[in-house]
């Protein structure tokens, strides 16, 4: 048997990995276009499901099992019926079963100059970093976790943080959530130098479970694809400066023009009046100067802000265009795959990370699909282990039964279990829900934000963002299914030790 796996990310180097290690007598081959690729280093398990996901770079040759192949090369097309790849050597490799883990390309805005840069792999973040120190003014437009990890990252310049919608990081969070985020952000600013947008103060909370029987929806120009994606400590790689970014929000603001020069009818490039002041105040405070703008961009609103360099990190979408037609698409593009992560239309083909989309009903009740890296490691030995038969021997992995997600926004420790933003539960009664929320010691290093979703009393999803320690407890209500409807807003009481209750 040859199992074949295209793509040296995450995902591909995972499943190659794995099928070396569950069936150690079948040929193993790898293929990649670069010649770095992206491992897990380690995995720190938390709880059962929970787990923290450190990512690596490794060289191709480092790979090193008794029956892998590893071949430098691009994959030009893949002949499902005759079960060929075709190299852009003019070389042939042959599978018996094949597994599709290319990298997904970056969203754009279709403007084309030097000083705009989208972070997404290894080397646009080395560029970014080279460049940031001699920006005055920078602009980001984007609201995931790429920009919300840049606009805690960044030193000693001034930010214009351009987003879709009306709150910070909606690609993760509800409104509640980003308020609270926000108040982080401001005051590690304000521990610094005054801020003088009262506006953008945030909604305080008391340190009380306050209930809502409202539950707010979730949400959700082709470019050359490059090398691997940055990883999760990319911001490493970031200058470090001594004082936090000035930034201010343009909410639900689209970027209409971006280019060298002003658009017609525009005579300057300045930030709006309201927010000159603290512009001014950072840029004296880094030893900055008002000069000329190399980049103009004009937002939906009318105002033109010059800067010197422009992020665009508005997320990813499936690089699928060159594959053959006859394995089925998602209407986001993504190969479409079962739960053994095998093609719906090609037995033999499976896909996994970015390049993929999980059939409509194959997940399970608290799972859902999200473009992390640690579901890219969590497809790619899935579907190694489809591959070499071990699903048929093994109950299916745990970790597909509930979504989790641990991160960091702001320095702040972020988890996120279950359909924590009412993620498949849009055609649910909205009196069947309610979520209760905590917000404590806010203003603080230590402040904390707890949100649970309840359905029919049980818990559905969890927001946590600090150091709370309620991670397993909820992860267990969650799985266990208990109907949690007798103790109401006192599920968050501080003062109530959860794990001793439900032990």
């Amino acid at each position: 048997m040859r199992h074949v796996v295209i793509g040296g990310g995450i995902a591909g180097v995972c499943c190659v990995e794995e099928l070396c290690r569950l069936a150690p007598s079948d040929d193993v081959v790898l293929i990649s276009s670069s010649a770095v690729l992206k491992g897990v280093d380690a995995v720190i398990k938390s709880t059962k499901t929970i787990e923290e996901v450190l990512v690596a770079e490794k060289d191709l040759t480092s790979l090193q099992h008794a029956n892998l192949t590893v071949i430098q090369a691009s994959v030009t097309s893949v002949d499902v019926g005759a079960k060929v790849v075709h190299l852009s050597s003019g070389a042939e490799v042959a599978y018996d079963r094949l597994c599709i883990a290319a990298r997904a390309r970056p969203k754009v805005l279709g403007f084309h100059h030097e000083r705009i840069i989208t972070l997404r792999d290894t080397q646009s973040v080395e560029d970014f970093a080279s460049r940031l120190g001699s920006a005055r003014r920078i602009a980001v437009v984007g609201n995931g976790g790429i920009a919300l990890e840049l606009i805690g990252a960044v030193r000693d310049v001034e930010v214009v943080w351009v987003l879709k919608h009306g709150h910070i990081g909606d690609a993760f969070f509800d409104e509640d959530a980003a308020q609270f985020l926000l108040g982080v952000l401001q005051q590690q600013q304000q521990q610094q130098q005054p801020r003088q947008q009262a506006d953008q103060q945030p909604q305080q909370h008391h340190g009380t479970a306050t209930e809502q029987h409202t539950l707010l929806s979730s949400k959700q120009q082709q470019q050359p694809v490059r090398g691997h994606a940055a990883g999760p400590k990319w911001v490493d790689q970031l200058p470090a400066g001594k004082l936090p970014a000035n930034v201010r929000l343009e909410r639900n603001a689209l970027v209409v023009y971006a280019g060298s020069e002003l658009p017609p009818g525009q005579t300057s490039s300045t930030p709006a009046a309201g927010a000159a002041a603290a512009a001014a105040a950072a840029a004296a405070a880094a030893g900055l100067t008002d000069g000329p703008w190399p980049l103009h961009m004009q937002l939906s609103s009318g105002e033109c802000v010059g800067v010197d360099l422009l992020v665009q990190a508005i997320g990813v979408e499936p690089a699928t265009d060159w594959l053959p037609a006859e394995l089925a698409r998602a209407p986001d593009g993504g190969i479409l795959v079962d739960d053994s992560m095998q093609s719906v239309s090609v037995p033999g083909v499976f896909a996994a990370g970015d390049c993929c989309t999980v059939a409509p009903g194959s997940d399970a009740l608290h799972w859902f699909q999200m473009r992390l890296w640690s579901q890219a490691r969590l497809m790619g030995c899935h579907a190694a282990a489809a591959m070499s038969g071990a699903l048929e021997k093994e109950l299916q992995p745990l970790s597909f039964e509930l979504f989790t997600h641990v991160t960091r926004f702001l320095g702040k420790k972020v988890v996120l279990l279950g359909l924590y933003n009412g993620q498949k539960l849009q055609q649910q009664p909205q009196e069947d829900m309610v979520m209760y929320t905590r917000a404590l010691d806010e203003g603080t290093a230590d402040a904390t934000f707890v949100r649970v979703l309840l359905l029919r009393g049980k818990m559905q999803g969890v927001v946590l963002i600090g150091e709370t320690d309620l991670e397993e407890t909820f992860e267990n209500l969650i799985l266990d299914g208990l109907d949690l409807s007798q103790f109401g807003p006192q599920l968050l009481d501080p003062d109530i030790e959860l794990d001793h209750v439900f032990d």
